[in-house]
């Protein structure tokens, strides 16, 4: 795992949405590790699952309306998840 910037790991994970990503599984992890956000790639669509303030998965189609909606969802996840950070950890699965 490395440190990155919350901003580029905003950008990362919003870069991750498309099929063709070069990520299978992209994790991102607070300072003390108790919160995460993470998105995967499964077989019908996207996954994007938190741990922290909210215990939730959601699931998004392929097509191109669902990688929209994914992307307004990751946003209000990062805002959620890391409001006062300004780094966060992250780990990746190709």
């Amino acid at each position: 795992m490395r440190l990155i910037p919350v901003k580029q790991a905003l950008s990362m994970m919003e870069g991750a949405t498309p099929a063709k990503s070069q990520y299978r599984k992209i994790t991102f992890l607070t300072a003390k590790k108790d919160r995460s956000l993470s998105l995967e790639h499964g077989s019908d669509g996207l996954v994007l699952r938190e741990q922290g303030y909210r215990d939730e998965c959601t699931a998004f189609g392929a097509e191109a309306k669902s990688a929209h909606e994914c992307r307004h969802a990751i946003k209000q996840a990062f805002k959620r998840e890391f409001p006062r950070s300004h780094k966060v950890y992250v780990s990746t699965a190709k």
